[in-house]
């Protein structure tokens, strides 16, 4: 291996036995100090720490017991401080499963390992800060000891590790996921000051109630970040730049050439607002979002059970009604009843496998911006989460039953409630959960025959001024419209993730709920901000501002993004009039289009129903715009295509190229590319004349990352 030796080598193994301890609840005060120095000052350390995080969380998911009830009295039995009867281990075959994932888990590590000093080296690239907590609890029989050389668990001496003085960095109490108050000390984003509750708190309060104040104050957020950093923002977008990013991010689809041609030439100093007023009445509006949140409830292969053309007619109704999105989520969560005449229910018969697990950290992911499924197993290593957390959110979903009877599905709560749940611990130790949600918990006494769990979780979700709820769609749509969202996960928006913009983000969260959640005016306030407008080129001073490489985005320019398979399929369709070549109607270009998705997306044989998406940037993709039956007929002129009406087409040549470049890019050709089409002419290889050097110069177009990208 590169640059590493026998003495580095054991360092990082040690930093695995120490993640394991502290996953296992058996990590000493000391041995928690030293894991901590390790990671906060070894980017090579840092990283492998977060390797091993994935792979435990993938590897260890199955490894809690089933959840069963239990009468209250055994419930209830359960003491806090000592086991009882009821706290019993369990020698099941799912346990000793569970104790071989820890050796699994080592040579997998290993593996990483291995890999990844032999293609880096010992450097590692340059992760976010982790603060962690200084005072954690000591782990069961444990002793608090300050000795740094202490040995590790098979009797390697550790060696010292000197640490630097650590800069003061103010806190925050915040209340966790079950109402408790916690300290906030992780802040992913690289030096960047951890604000007060209460500035916080105060500076949301002052968004005003109109569109203006509210875009007025996301512009004075986002610039006092940008004095905050010294950073100069980029120069506003040209109008082909913006108009083709607006278009995708609101329908789906760049516009046609004839709509890019009325833009450029409108001298409407609002003509930008006006587009986005028209665009967000647009019906491809409505397609475009149905299609963006069918694929983010049941993903983009069909589960089986699942009426997908049910799901997509709900959530057309919702977003061409601008349905409230509180009450959107709302009819996911409490939905009941047969999964064809009531669409949402297809949310949750999605994720219902394995005790309905995966529909529990869906849920949270989605709409709370949490990830809680390691929980399902483990403690979270750094921050208050606590394993009941997960098993008490579970309990909502515990009345949930399926019933299939001759091909039709429905989704129902049963009469029976569950009196406690049981989950068990890495001890091999059983304990009582309840459900419980933001402090409030639901005992058996509690109940009755008419309480419907999931109907009373939806309803304390979006209770308050500023739910978890309206933050989590905030963050999720400005990643959409910006290309990176306040964390550094969209759903990761835990106690131990400070955002990059907390008095932004809060304060759109509010806005957001007293609109009554109205997602067209949330989007209106983003795209009419002064960040929306900028252009995606670097300057001399915002080179910084990347968050690709792992730096506090600060929104001084508009990130690129790729398209997505829809967008490219659409955009595509737009360009070339392929359907028009085809000669079939919207039904079967539909298909086409779901044939086309396919080939790029991989199901894993998971409980949380995971998919890979093979199109950012992959060969298959580059392969598929390259020489596709799809890109084949569009670039016949010999059919009905666009680049045959052109070539057809009275005019020049040069008007002609002009034709091609307002169809794929929005804009007029350079001169650079008028040049070169002319030294095609001249070439012996172009002998067939004016139509192939056109159809080469559109093929280059839309194989161009300009025509990919959203800039």
């Amino acid at each position: 291996m590169k640059n590493v030796d026998s003495r580095q080598l054991e360092e990082y193994s040690g930093l695995f036995e120490l993640l394991e301890l502290q996953l296992e609840d058996r990590i000493s005060r000391s041995e928690f100090e030293r894991l901590e120095a390790m990671i906060r000052h070894d980017s090579t350390a840092r990283k492998l720490y977060l390797q091993y995080i994935d792979l435990h969380g993938m590897l260890h998911y199955d490894t809690a017991a089933p959840h069963v009830t239990a009468t209250t009295e055994a419930a209830e039995a359960i003491p806090k401080t000592q086991p009882t009867p009821a706290e019993i281990r369990v020698q099941t075959s799912r346990r000793q499963s569970a104790g071989i994932m820890p050796t699994v888990v080592s040579c997998l590590v290993l593996v990483v390992l291995f890999g990844y000093f032999a293609f880096t080296g010992d450097d590692g690239d340059q992760l976010g800060r982790v603060d962690i907590v200084e005072h954690p609890a000591p782990g069961p029989g444990s002793i608090a000891t300050s000795d740094q050389n202490s040995t590790g668990r098979n009797g390697r001496r550790m060696g010292p590790i000197q640490l630097p003085e650590r800069p003061v960095r103010p806190r925050e109490n915040r209340s966790d996921f079950n109402g408790r108050t916690i300290e906030v000390v992780y802040n992913a984003w690289e030096g960047s000051p951890v604000p007060s509750k209460d500035s916080v708190s105060q500076a949301a309060q002052r968004v005003g109630s109109s569109d203006a104040d509210v875009v007025a104050f996301i512009n004075e957020q986002i610039q006092k970040a940008w004095e905050d950093n010294e950073v100069s923002p980029s120069p506003r977008s040209e109008d082909p730049e913006w108009l083709r990013r607006t278009y995708l991010d609101l329908v789906g689809h760049i516009p046609t050439a004839k709509q890019a041609r009325e833009f450029l030439a409108s001298e409407d100093p609002r003509k930008r607002a006006g587009l986005i007023n028209a665009l967000l009445e647009d019906e491809d509006y409505v397609r475009n979002w149905t299609t963006v949140w069918t694929n983010l409830l049941i993903g983009r292969s069909n589960p089986r059970e699942v009426d997908r053309p049910a799901l997509k007619k709900f959530l057309r109704e919702s977003f061409a009604n601008n349905r409230k999105w509180d009450e959107v989520v709302e009819e996911f969560i409490a939905a009941q009843g047969n999964h064809k005449e009531n669409g949402a229910t297809n949310f949750l018969l999605a994720h219902v496998n394995d005790q309905a697990l995966p529909a529990t950290a869906t849920v949270a992911r989605l709409f709370l911006g949490q990830q809680l499924q390691c929980l399902q197993c483990h403690n979270h290593p750094f921050n208050d989460w606590q394993q009941h957390k997960f098993w008490g959110f579970h309990g909502f979903f515990s009345q949930m039953e399926v019933v299939s009877d001759r091909g039709s599905t429905a989704l129902i709560d049963s009469g029976s409630i569950p009196e406690a749940i049981f989950y068990e611990r890495r001890n091999g130790l059983m304990r009582a959960a309840y459900p419980e949600f933001n402090g409030k918990k639901f005992r058996p006494e509690d109940v009755t025959e008419d309480t419907r769990l999931r109907e009373e979780l939806a309803t304390m979700m979006t209770s308050g001024e500023s739910t978890d709820v309206a933050r989590a769609f905030v963050n999720r749509m400005w990643q959409h419209f910006f290309g990176a969202a306040f964390t550094p996960a969209v759903d990761d928006m835990g106690p131990h993730a400070v955002p990059s913009h907390p008095e932004l983000l809060e304060g759109l969260a509010r806005a957001f709920v007293r609109s009554n959640y109205n997602v067209k005016q949330l989007i209106r306030w983003m795209t009419n901000s002064e960040a929306y407008q900028l252009s995606s080129r670097f300057n001399d001073t915002n080179e910084i501002d990347d968050p690709a490489a792992g730096q506090m985005p600060l929104f001084s320019r508009v990130y690129v993004k790729s398209m997505s398979v829809e967008q490219t399929f659409d955009s595509l369709m737009i360009a070339t009039r392929a359907g028009d070549a085809l000669g079939a109607d919207w039904g079967a270009v539909d298909r086409e289009r779901q044939r086309v998705q396919k080939q790029f997306v991989m199901q894993w044989e998971t409980e949380d129903n995971d998919e890979a998406n093979l199109f950012n940037g992959s060969v298959p993709q580059a392969l598929m715009m390259m020489n596709s039956p799809l890109i084949q007929t569009a670039l016949d002129s010999s059919k009905g295509t666009y680049i045959g009406r052109v070539i057809r087409s009275p005019g020049s040549e040069t008007d002609k190229i002009e034709a091609l470049a307002m169809a794929a890019l929005s804009r007029p050709p350079s001169s650079g590319e008028i040049a070169a089409v002319r030294e095609m002419a001249r070439s012996r290889s172009f002998e067939n004349g004016m139509s192939t050097r056109l159809e080469d110069l559109f093929w280059a177009y839309l194989n161009s990352s300009e025509f990919i990208l959203i800039h």
